[in-house]
Order: C-alpha cells, then structure tokens, then sequence
C-alpha cells in the first residue's frame, strides 16, 4: 500500500518513484521510441511510400482514440468508486456517532446510578472507537494498519484475545455494543422505552450496511 505524500507544491506525488506507475510505464515507452526514431532516421520516405504512411497514420490515429477511451472510461470509473467510497465512509461514521450520541442521552439521570452510567459510559466510548478503528482496517489494504483509538480499558483480556483472532472484527465489537445496550437497559442504566431505543439500533445497523457496500 502507497502512503501518498504531496509535499509542499504537490509535485512530489506527480515524479515520486515509490509505488508509482512511470518506471514501467518508461521501461516500455523508452526502447520502442528509440526504435522508432532509429528506424525513421534509416528508412528514408519516398513518394511510393506515401499512401502506406497515411494508412499507417490511420491505424494510430484510430488505436489512440480506443486507447484514450479505454482510459477515460477506467478512470473515471475508479474515481467514482473512490468518492463512492469515502461518502460510505462518511456516511458510517456519522451514523453511529449518532447512535453512541443518543445512548450517552438515554443514560439514567438518578444519583443512585451515577457511578453505574459513568462506567457504561465510558465502556462505550471504548467500544465506538475501537469498532470504527476496525471498520477502518477492514476497508484498508493492510488489514493490520493500527489506527489511533482511545484505550482498551475495562474491556476483559479473553475477550480482546478473541477479537484479535477474530477475522470479522466489526461484527464482533458491533454484537458487544448491542449486547451491553441491552444489559444496561434491564439494570436501569438506559431507562428508555424499546420504541425510543430502537433509533438506535437502527443508526448502528445502517452504518455496519455503509460499511460493507464500502468495501
């Protein structure tokens, strides 16, 4: 995977060497221009030769058109799958931080429980981080990529083993947001009507939709 790097003017990503297509495209171009010049500076055209040269010119005029099509056309597709993307991206993103937004609000309010809601609390802003940072991974080339996250405090170590060793990580940490959602709603911690809940659960299973049409 290529780390692009712009530098300052934007020049470095244009002649840049590393992961970029010039050398070979040049390892090609370079012998067969110099093939063809040799050959043009020995073969001296006559006018017999004429009418082969205008249809010589015929076929590369007609084989640049195709290849400039083919080109337009593979690039343009790439670039709208790119922008596709990075709007999924987006779009997963928001959604579940305005799934993990609506349960900080839903949180009990009641001093008795403070301790219990700040806890949850904390745990799911371990878990969001944490499942955004694998849905990164599993969009990127290198699967192993380590993203930043806040920490893996209070997450138990048998359970960060299995996620380690787990090939479909977002599945794994989405189950665990939604399992600890409704724990926390049987003790009080999330009093909040199923109805109202719901919204919830919708925005995390839109996102996890985003992601796999992103990938």
């Amino acid at each position: 995977m290529r780390d692009y790097d712009s530098g300052r003017w934007g020049f470095k990503l244009v002649w840049g060497l590393r992961a970029s297509v010039f050398p070979r495209a040049l390892a090609l171009a370079i012998p067969n221009a110099a093939i063809a010049f040799l050959l043009g500076w020995y073969i001296q055209a006559s006018d017999e030769h004429k009418e082969l040269t205008d249809n010589a010119f015929s076929i590369w005029a007609g084989f640049s058109s195709v290849l400039f099509f083919v080109l337009y056309f593979r690039s343009n597709v790439a670039y709208n799958r790119w922008w596709e993307g990075g709007t999924l991206l987006q779009q997963t993103r928001g959604e579940w931080f305005n799934a993990y937004s609506s349960l900080i609000a839903f949180t009990s309010p009641e001093p008795a429980k403070e301790a219990e809601v700040e806890a949850y609390q904390h745990m799911l802003a371990r878990l969001m981080s944490l499942l955004f940072c694998s849905a990164l991974q599993q969009v990127s080339p290198n699967r192993n990529r380590p993203f930043e996250i806040i920490d893996s405090a209070g997450i138990d170590p048998k359970s960060l083993y299995f996620l380690s060793e787990s090939n479909d990580r977002v599945e794994v940490i989405l189950q665990w947001v939604q399992r600890s959602t409704i724990l926390n709603m049987a003790s009080g911690v999330l009093p909040i009507p199923p109805p109202v809940m719901s919204r919830a659960f919708q925005e995390i299973s839109r996102g996890i939709v985003n992601l796999q049409n992103a990938r």
